[in-house]
């Protein structure tokens, strides 16, 4: 069976959404920001703060390419994976990819309410007005990248609703 690849900004619910799906349909769930923490012995944002965004991307898609194919996973992607070196063209190879799109006003909601130290590319220390504008820059960057996905769907589905696409999707 495929792997699922969920691709989004960061707090579109791809971890959360993965962990639920892949639960309800039998698969392992994997989140690459584990895995490289795990690989690299620092949590993300200290790989930011004393490697470098660059050093980071590299070992991002090197983690990326050691995921086993078709081994019945969710995998919950960072941010980032699909707009750098080949990824994008890499998830579509080796699996179905899913893009949770989610508006960067909502986005701004849901990082509000969570723990935003653990996100490199977001300052805490910035205006609510600042955070949007950078949302709203990343999220029009990434999206090209982002669409190239097989299913686009609103990041504020459940875990019913995407079984109900998944099974629509499979049936055609």
């Amino acid at each position: 069976m495929k792997n699922i690849f969920l691709i989004g900004m960061p707090s579109s619910g791809k971890s959360t959404l993965g962990r639920h799906l892949a639960k309800r349909i039998d698969y392992k769930f994997i989140d690459m920001d584990e895995l490289i923490e795990k690989q690299e012995l620092m949590t993300v944002q200290e790989i930011f703060k004393y490697k470098g965004e660059d050093y980071f991307r590299q070992v991002e898609s090197k983690v990326l390419k050691e995921i086993p194919v078709d081994q019945k996973l969710v995998i919950a992607t960072g941010g980032g994976v699909p707009c750098f070196f080949d990824n994008i063209d890499y998830i579509k190879a080796n699996g179905t990819s899913i893009f949770l799109n989610v508006q960067p006003e909502d986005l701004l909601k849901r990082i509000q309410k969570s723990d935003i130290n653990h996100r490199p590319l977001i300052n805490r220390n910035t205006t609510e007005e600042a955070l949007l504008k950078n949302l709203q820059e990343r999220c029009a960057y990434r999206l090209p990248f982002y669409q190239q996905a097989d299913i686009q769907i609103d990041g504020n589905i459940d875990v019913d609703q995407l079984l109900w696409i998944l099974d629509e999707i499979e049936e055609k």
